[in-house]
Order: C-alpha cells, then sequence, then structure tokens
C-alpha cells in the first residue's frame, strides 16, 4: 500500500522526515479579534497574488494552475509568462510586503504594515505591475467570502499582528513539508498549494481517470470535478467554524460515512461531504503530526477501498534523496 515516508521517534513529539527536519510547535489558533483581523487581512492580500497567478498561468486540470507557493518567508505566484519576460509577486511575511519582480531585474514594494486600507494595498499593487510594464486585467473583487467589498473601495481602517502572522505561516510551512511527503511516492499527477480563495493549504492526488460533475455545480466545481481526486488539507476556520483538518474523494463514494478512520479526532461530517479531523483536539494528542499523517493514510484507504483506486500502480520507487 501507498504508505507516508516520514518516521517518528517514539521517544518524544519530534518528527523526523528525509532530511532529519525537525517539527516545530503549533500554535492554538484560538479565535480572538486580533487573529480574525490578522487572517482577514492576509486572505485579501494573497486574493490579490491569486487573481495575477490566475491571470497569466496557463491553465491546468483542477485549478492547479491558480494556487500559490510557499517560500521561506511567505508565499509566492511563482514566475508568471509576461510579455517580454516574466513577473512574479510575492507576500513577504518577514518584511511585511508585497514584492513584484519583474525579468528585466526591476522590483516594486507595497507596504502593508501599518494595517493600510485594502483599497490602498490594491493601488500600490496594480501600480507596481504598471510601474513594471505589466498589463493585466485584474478582476477587483474577492471571492469565496461573504464580504465581497471591491478591492478598491474597501477603506476600512486594518490592524495585523506580525506574530500571528508569523505562527501561521510557520504551521504552513510544517504542514506544505508533510504534504509534499506524503505526494513523493504517488505515481501520479498531484499539487501541494494555497488555496487564496478559502485561504487553505492542501495536497491533491489525481488517479488519471476524468469524472462527471454534478449537475448544477458552479463554474469552479465543473472544472475541479470533471477529474477523479483525492483532496487533503488544512483550513484555519473563521468566526463560525473551528480550525480542521479536511480530506475528500471526488466523486464521493457511498459508504463514506461508515468507513473505519479509526481515530478519535476524525470523522465524517454530512454537511460538508468530507472526513475532517478538528485542529484543536489533534493538538491535545500526543503527536499531533502522527495523527494527521496516520489520518492521511485512512483517506487514502478509503479511496482504494471505496472508490477502486489502484494504489499499486499509481506507486513508485523514488530515487534517493541526493542521488543522480
Amino acid at each position: 500500500m501507498f504508505r507516508i515516508g516520514i518516521d517518528v521517534d517514539g521517544t518524544d513529539t519530534t518528527v523526523v522526515a528525509a532530511g532529519q527536519r525537525p517539527a516545530t510547535a503549533w500554535p492554538s489558533l484560538e479565535r480572538s479579534i486580533a487573529r480574525a483581523a490578522t487572517q482577514d487581512y492576509l486572505h485579501l492580500v494573497t486574493q490579490m497574488l491569486g487573481k495575477l497567478r490566475l491571470a497569466l498561468a496557463a491553465p491546468l486540470p483542477g485549478w492547479s494552475h491558480a494556487s500559490l507557493a510557499l517560500t521561506p518567508r511567505g508565499l509566492t505566484t511563482r514566475s508568471l509568462p509576461a510579455e517580454n519576460g516574466s513577473v512574479e509577486a510575492t507576500l513577504d511575511l518577514v518584511d511585511s510586503v508585497i514584492r513584484v519582480s519583474s525579468s528585466d531585474g526591476q522590483i516594486r514594494t507595497v507596504e502593508l504594515v501599518p494595517g493600510r486600507p485594502v483599497a490602498e494595498i490594491w493601488s500600490g499593487f496594480r501600480g507596481a505591475l504598471g510601474d513594471l510594464g505589466i498589463d493585466v486585467d485584474l478582476p477587483d473583487k474577492p471571492q469565496e467570502r461573504a464580504d465581497v467589498t471591491p478591492f478598491s473601495e474597501d477603506r476600512r481602517g486594518r490592524t495585523y499582528d506580525g506574530a500571528l502572522a508569523a505562527g501561521w505561516f510557520a504551521l504552513l510551512t510544517e504542514l506544505n513539508a508533510m504534504f509534499d511527503e506524503f505526494r513523493s511516492p504517488f505515481f501520479g499527477r498531484s499539487n501541494v498549494g494555497f488555496w487564496w480563495g478559502g485561504f487553505d493549504l492542501s495536497v491533491v492526488l489525481f488517479n488519471g481517470r476524468h469524472a462527471t460533475p454534478r449537475a448544477g455545480s458552479n463554474y469552479i466545481l465543473r472544472y475541479d470535478h470533471d477529474a477523479e481526486h483525492l483532496s487533503f488539507g488544512f483550513w484555519p476556520g473563521d468566526d463560525d467554524h473551528e480550525a480542521m483538518f479536511f480530506a475528500y474523494v471526488v466523486p464521493e463514494p457511498i459508504e463514506c460515512a461508515q468507513y473505519p478512520i479509526d481515530i478519535k479526532t476524525a470523522g465524517w461530517a454530512p454537511a460538508m461531504g468530507e472526513w475532517v479531523m478538528s485542529y484543536r483536539a489533534a493538538l491535545e494528542a500526543p503527536d499531533p503530526a502522527a495523527d494527521v499523517r496516520q489520518f492521511m493514510e485512512r483517506v487514502l484507504g478509503a479511496a482504494r477501498d471505496l472508490a477502486g483506486w489502484d494504489l499499486e500502480s499509481l506507486t513508485y520507487v523514488a530515487p534517493p534523496r541526493g542521488s543522480r
């Protein structure tokens, strides 16, 4: 069976992956006014980067081209094709700026602190692109949010706590490495990305088979559910929902609710059509990271047992690290 290539030192809670990467302490993510304000601010800023990525990247199945990627300092669009070269926009959480770079060596920055109104950030971002000769039409409206006030009209005062942002990003950094390890032996197409619409990080595995979206699916789902896949991810929650890990298989197999995940902190959520694991409950476990890895394996087993995934043919023996 396809398995996660991570070992756990049973003497403590240190996660040891290939390369001996140690785990960091996970933040509590308890909701507060400061955390909610910081998350909302970052959500809107990452949407600006995401819209640039969506506008310039070559389309890929499952919207894989739309996601952002992690850097050691924040999030990036990665290099994007532009007239006479390429452009990249990054959210630098260390310097608290958006940095826009072009392949001709020019760089422009947009300051994020002290909590500037979203309209100022948007104007600065569009101006930076214009200064670099990047002519691109970006929709002036956030998405997948209850509040869809256009960026250019959002002049509300903002607060931003850099320490809370750093804790959240440290968690993303560890989970990003864990998700990358999880997909390493998978022979099919896969993606690890930060989804700026929902503000979640996930790893997606595709088995190579087409799927038919459900009748009535919206624009996004029509191009997301047209391929069989498994998604496992982390979402930091909002004012109405606590932070959680989530997983689902497309198309949704029957008997998901009865499948034995066998993890006390995880279970099937019928209203969501997903398996979920409470982040808070996971933190109370002796080794939260081990529970998350076990959750990923159990859901992959569900894809095999309920959806007929041939995991043997979807597994390959990776070359040793550093070999050539």
